[in-house]
């Protein structure tokens, strides 16, 4: 992980989203009080002109007002009926003063009695006494106030024409207008206080959860992920495809693309464009034996070229993520194995050899030393006798080079590891009494050819491509029998393997039928085995074994020939393959 003075990524987010909260939390705020004093102020004013009408119009004030006006000489009383039963409607509706007035001004009512028949201060009622309802903003006896002014008409039984008899004014001081408007910013404060908490823990815990599904690291060492992510998928010579637990394509790497050619976009489902890969199984599994058996090696054709393909299951702790498809060019592949195959082959012979002629060269300088010519003379003999298998001349009969070449060596790396290597010839009788013996006409029987014309047999130059296939598939089967019979734990018989080659016309001259069986007297093969011995990466000697029967299968399959496994209860492994084949016309021995 990169360290840098710089604040990490969880406390960047912290901060930025806190100070988002709070930020718009305070504009908020700031909005929400300038609309609160506009609404308080509308609200209040409509309540106190609702009130000031409503009083306007009680029977009792317009017949006070009415005797006042009757005899205005009289001063009014501070005690008067009317002027307590408008201090309990002031008291009841929360308002500052509820004052009645004459057409002249002068009170009737007001919450200080002492002021009860002095004139109406403010100077804005005179459009009330004129007949006018409205609200004003004015200084009076108790300080700057929200006014509302109603007048009184007198009633039609009163004999007048609905003439104006006085006025009410109703009013709210700006005092008490800002206590109750200071009470519900507090009230709002205290909310937007709540959402800021709130906000904060919330963008505390996006930290965490954005630190936790990035696993702790920082900015700069994701992006320094990435690039090395996508230098790793480019330089892969595998094709790389991976999938989401639904088996959508997620990503596809430049290998993938070039080996099938035109590759999935992300997001089409991977079973529909590239079907029996084995990715939905794997995806579906539910236990390890159906997860490997749903991961094991696959071949699959896509436009008519042959992939390799491995699908493997991406967790995330328990958590299953997705799929990654693994694909390798079939071709290549083999191409590598048989390659591989040779050089151990080689070197095993080498190593047979190397050990053989040091033990010879320990023996030559001790009869030498000894000066035992006579023992050292007939040890030379025995040398140049033994050099030779037993079964050499079978050996001599076969005219392919490669072929031939890889059964000396493994006459030598048999005779290092114990075993008994022997070699059956058995050409078509006819074909070698045609190409020997000169003889047009009838056929004869095989009793009529003897013994010596039998052993001049030759196994002919086959076509080349073939001869590189013989060497994969031979050499295989033989190692396996090898490394069978190193697991034998029965002693009583001597580890013997058996190659078989017969070839056989088929049809026309040059068409032929090449019959190979290998055979050992080993512990056979388990049943469960045998059934899938043909698969890739199928073995019972370890991780990263099990190709070599796979490379027999796909030669047999691309040749159109056939073979089986035979492994009876008494133990042994018998293998039969039989491919169809070309004569080279111009091949020589």
């Amino acid at each position: 992980m990169l360290h840098s003075s710089q604040p990490g990524l969880s406390a960047l987010t912290s901060l930025l989203a806190a100070g988002m909260v709070i930020v718009s939390l305070l504009v908020a705020a700031w909005l929400f009080s300038a609309q609160l004093e506009r609404t308080q102020h509308e609200i209040q004013g409509q309540r106190i002109a609702a009130l000031a009408q409503r009083i306007a119009r009680l029977p009792e004030v317009r017949a006070t007002l009415s005797e006042a006006n009757a005899s205005q000489a009289a001063p009014p009383v501070a005690d008067s009926r009317l002027a307590a039963r408008i201090e309990r409607l002031r008291r009841e509706n929360a308002v500052d003063f509820i004052v009645v007035m004459r057409p002249d001004g002068v009170r009737l009512s007001h919450p200080e009695p002492a002021r009860i028949g002095q004139p109406f201060q403010g100077g804005d009622e005179q459009r009330a006494l004129g007949g006018a309802a409205y609200l004003s903003e004015s200084r009076g006896t108790l300080g700057e106030s929200l006014r509302s002014f109603a007048p009184v008409m007198a009633s039609a039984s009163d004999g007048e024409a609905r003439s104006v008899i006085g006025a009410v004014a109703i009013g709210i001081t700006l005092d008490s207008l800002g206590r109750r408007l200071a009470d519900e910013k507090r009230q709002l404060l205290i909310g937007l206080g709540i959402l800021m908490l709130f906000g904060t823990l919330g963008a505390l815990g996006l930290a965490r959860y954005l630190r936790r599904q990035l696993k702790g690291l920082e900015p700069a060492a994701i992006a320094r992920l990435v690039e090395e992510h996508q230098a790793v998928l480019a330089s892969l010579e595998e094709g790389i495809i991976v999938v989401d637990p639904e088996g959508h394509v997620t990503l596809v790497n430049a290998a993938a693309r070039e080996l099938l050619g035109t590759a999935p976009e992300p997001g089409e489902c991977l079973e529909a464009w590239l079907p029996d890969t084995g990715m939905h199984e794997c995806l579906a599994a539910h236990s390890p034996v159906a997860e490997q058996d749903a991961a094991r090696l696959r071949q699959v054709t896509h436009d008519g070229r042959r992939l390799w393909v491995r699908c493997q299951r991406v967790h995330d702790g328990e958590h299953l993520m997705g799929g990654v498809l693994v694909l390798r060019e079939h071709d290549r592949m083999q191409r590598l194995a048989e390659e591989l195959t040779g050089v151990r082959r080689q070197a095993e012979s080498l190593r047979a050899a190397r050990h053989e002629f040091r033990n010879r060269l320990h023996v030559l300088s001790g009869l030498t030393q000894m000066q035992d010519l006579d023992g050292l003379r007939d040890y030379l003999a025995l040398l140049v006798e033994r050099e030779l298998p037993a079964d050499a001349a079978a050996v001599e009969r076969i005219a392919d080079p490669l072929l031939a070449g890889l059964l000396i060596g493994k006459h030598s790396e048999a005779r290092e590891r114990g075993i008994a290597l022997n070699v059956e010839l058995d050409v078509e009788w006819h074909q070698a009494r045609l190409e020997h013996r000169e003889m047009p006409g009838a056929a004869l029987s095989q009793s009529e050819l003897s013994q010596a014309e039998l052993s001049q047999a030759v196994l002919p130059v086959l076509e080349r491509s073939l001869s590189h296939d013989l060497v994969s598939v031979i050499g295989n089967l033989l190692d396996n029998a090898f490394e069978a019979l190193e697991e034998m734990d029965d002693a009583t018989h001597a580890p013997a393997v058996t190659l078989s080659l017969m070839l056989e016309s088929v049809g026309e001259a040059s068409e032929a039928q090449l019959s190979i069986s290998v055979a050992d007297n080993g512990p056979g093969m388990p049943a469960e085995l045998m059934e899938t011995a043909r698969a890739a990466g199928v073995s019972s000697r370890g991780e990263g074994r099990g190709l070599g029967l796979s490379l027999v299968q796909e030669i047999v399959t691309a040749r159109a020939g056939d073979w089986h496994f035979y492994s009876p209860p008494g133990g042994g492994t018998l293998v039969e393959l039989t491919l169809p084949c070309q004569r080279s016309p111009t091949a020589a021995p």
